[in-house]
């Protein structure tokens, strides 16, 4: 990694640190300076102002998001909606350990009515609603899944998705698990994909039976 591109990750990641500790608003750019080791002059030529950093650090995370979703989805016919969803949830939980921090903070950011997060729903939200209502949708077609709304178990999808994230310190704090360890996101996901086999998952003999009688019409 070259000079310029390490001091701009420091950037980052000082400022993602400082947002999930002390709040968006709290922070200034001296403060990430500082902890970044940088010139103030660094984050203005990188990223303009804090505005501009922040925009980043959405867009950064967002798009990393978008693409890993789009990379399962281009497998989906070959292996199929039960094991496409699977993976999916793999690595999104994968992908939000790795940016914990990112993750945090944007879930958090996201919560609240600006201008930005705006432009975030209508896009990234968007494109994220259709992945998942395409996978749902194509599943139920194949009879391997009920035949649910997609929309509201779109919305409960996201809700176990977010939640090792959202609620992280109660987790730390109540239950003594902490959900960015690699150990309790495969223990998490593993309860997901229970989950999933009881309330979408058409069982395998119901799959073959269903099968059959289309077949034969």
């Amino acid at each position: 990694m070259n000079r310029p591109t390490q001091t701009k990750e420091a950037i980052l990641e000082s400022a993602l640190y400082l947002f999930h500790l002390k709040g968006y608003h709290a922070t200034s750019i001296r403060d990430i300076a500082h902890k970044a080791k940088v010139n103030s002059a660094n984050i203005a030529y990188y990223f303009k102002n804090k505005q501009g950093l922040l925009e980043y650090c959405f867009t950064a995370y967002l798009e990393a998001y978008i693409q890993l979703l789009e990379k399962n989805l281009v497998q989906l016919d070959r292996i199929g909606a039960q094991n496409g969803l699977l993976a999916i949830l793999t690595d999104v939980f994968e992908f939000q350990r790795k940016n914990f921090l990112a993750a945090s903070f944007i879930y958090g950011e996201s919560a609240l009515d600006s201008n930005l997060n705006r432009e975030v729903l209508s896009t990234y939200y968007m494109k994220e609603n259709s992945y998942f209502q395409y996978v749902l949708e194509k599943g139920i077609k194949e009879g391997i899944f009920r035949k649910i709304q997609p929309a509201i178990f779109t919305l409960q999808i996201k809700g176990l998705l977010s939640a090792p994230i959202i609620h992280a310190h109660y987790a730390r704090e109540v239950l003594h698990v902490y959900t960015q360890e690699k150990y309790y996101t495969d223990k998490y996901r593993d309860e997901i994909c229970l989950f999933l086999e009881h309330s979408l998952f058409v069982k395998r003999d119901i799959q073959e039976e269903l099968l059959y009688n289309v077949s034969s019409i």
